[in-house]
């Protein structure tokens, strides 16, 4: 299924010009599709796996990869990315697992 992690860096304030500059959203866009999680990454970070599920993600662009703190539609849900986990056997990564919770 296609999906979309989304993060926005908030504007910096300029207190020498009292000007903010505008945020900047970038995104990383792929297919991912929900798998069985990790119980020991669910009880690292004290998630339910019913409430997070956790996501293969493969980025349409090599090596890109999510943060956490990304957003991400799911399901018709919004959800955080919690824990990325990802697979660079060559230094560039081409898939994670991901972790999103509420």
């Amino acid at each position: 299924m296609a999906v979309t992690f989304t993060h926005t860096t908030p504007g910096t304030y300029d207190a020498t010009t009292d000007t903010t500059t505008s945020p900047v959203t970038t995104t990383v866009t792929g297919n991912a599709m929900q798998v069985r999680g990790d119980p020991e990454t669910y009880k690292a970070l004290g998630l339910v796996e019913y409430e997070a599920p956790t996501l293969l993600f493969v980025a349409q662009t090599y090596g890109e990869v999510p943060q956490v703190g990304d957003t991400t539609d799911w399901a018709s849900i919004t959800y955080t990315v919690k824990s990325v986990q990802p697979l660079a056997p060559d230094g560039y990564v081409i898939l994670a697992r991901v972790v999103i919770g509420l």
